[in-house]
């Protein structure tokens, strides 16, 4: 692992002395209350599904359909219908809107089984070659959720490390070959799923402007593995998946837009953490540029969403306390104002639309990643059209 300071370095400059007057006034004049409204009743929809305690309360139609769009947008609509069924009749939705919610997330258990099946048959092919991969990002992730199929994904995202080629060729041995390739991995398909093989963790647009655990990721991958029941298929550590779930929605804070479901990801992480692991999260990220945007997820986790503080270590619980909560309701403004819209990959478009963005949420780059968004523009064209010519070594 990357050696670590035994002191941190101070903490980056204040967001709130980062941000000018005026558009600390137009963040709090862009509030929305019926999205704060709905958001609420998301809020205590995904505390009931993550604690299993009942909800109360009576809703409207309109309330619920408001839910249920954002928990959509969200991508947190399958993990919050069970915390429905708990509801007398006489205070669910509507039979229309009810059904709707219940076939949304009996799809998703059913895709997540399916994603099961197509894992089983990739680690069947790499231990017939005594090869292995590590199951990252959404896969990984939802073990750690109550229930596997609650926390919905779309691709397999598996890293190899030094056999990244030849897990490749493993694949092509069996009619899966690689349709592209980008700033951090390869795309595949296997019976119909997306399958993203990472050479690397950070998108190399983003890690050449920003600092990001890149090399710490890379020794935790391999490092301590824990094997599954499946031969040729392992887990990450814990340490490891807190840190790139938190790297991952920096990069989409900054870049993009972050969802609901990025904190809750963050929440799951720092509790699967042991106290060891908890102490390498902690100065990993003191070490890094993203260490206020890390400390005020678990800060919207505890206020916005109320989850138990015991599910914390100790000191994440007192520094979130300390987070100012103007800076706090940015970011939670940021995440219930949002509609995540998806890109297709490598296109033109979607740069043009990284780029407006950068310009627009100048405020987030002063306050989280102490550089300008001119500077950031300029970093994303460089690493986009560097990743272009050269795949980073592993």
């Amino acid at each position: 692992m990357a050696e670590i300071a035994e002191k941190p370095p101070a903490r980056i400059i204040s967001a709130l002395s980062a941000l000018s007057a005026g558009q600390k006034r137009k963040l709090s004049s862009a509030r929305n209350k019926n999205k704060y409204s709905v958001g609420d009743t998301l809020s205590t929809l995904i505390h009931s599904a993550l604690t299993n305690q009942p909800i109360s309360g009576n809703y409207t139609e309109e309330e619920w359909q408001r839910c249920f769009d954002m928990a959509l947008a969200q991508n947190v609509l399958a993990m919050t219908f069970p915390a429905m069924t708990a509801l007398p009749k006489e205070q669910r939705p509507s039979f229309v809107l009810w059904s709707k919610w219940m076939a949304y997330a009996q799809s998703v258990a059913e895709q997540s089984q399916y994603k099961c099946e197509v894992v089983k048959k990739i680690g069947a092919w790499l231990a017939e070659d005594e090869l292995s991969t590590t199951l990252i990002k959404g896969f990984s992730i939802s073990v750690l959720y109550p229930r596997l199929e609650l926390r919905e994904f779309s691709d397999i995202d598996i890293f190899s490390g030094k056999d990244y080629d030849a897990v490749n060729a493993c694949f092509a041995k069996h009619g899966v070959k690689v349709d592209s390739v980008d700033g951090h991995h390869a795309y595949l398909k296997v019976d119909g799923i997306s399958v993203e093989h990472h050479f690397a963790f950070s998108n190399t647009k983003v890690k050449d402007g920003l600092l990001g655990p890149e090399e710490t990721l890379k020794q935790l991958a391999v490092k301590n593995q824990q094997p599954t029941s499946i031969p040729g298929i392992y887990f990450p550590t814990p340490a490891f998946t807190a840190l790139f779930v938190g790297w991952h929605a920096y990069e989409h804070f900054l870049q993009e837009k972050i969802q609901l479901r990025h904190v809750i990801d963050w929440v799951l992480a720092l509790r699967a953490l042991t106290p060891s692991d908890a102490v390498v999260v902690r100065q990993t990220i003191e070490n890094a540029t993203w260490s206020r945007f890390a400390d005020t997820l678990t800060a919207i986790a505890i206020h916005q969403l109320g989850l138990p503080q015991e599910w914390f270590p100790a000191n994440e619980i007192e520094i979130a306390n300390s987070i100012d909560e103007v800076q706090e309701q940015m970011v939670w403004d940021d995440i219930i104002n949002t509609l995540h819209t998806p890109h297709s990959h490598n296109s033109n478009s979607r740069r043009i639309s990284i780029g407006k963005r950068i310009l627009k949420n100048s405020w987030k780059y002063k306050a989280f990643a102490n550089i300008s968004a001119q500077e950031a523009l300029w970093k994303d064209v460089v690493g986009h059209f560097k990743s272009k010519i050269k795949r980073p070594q592993i």
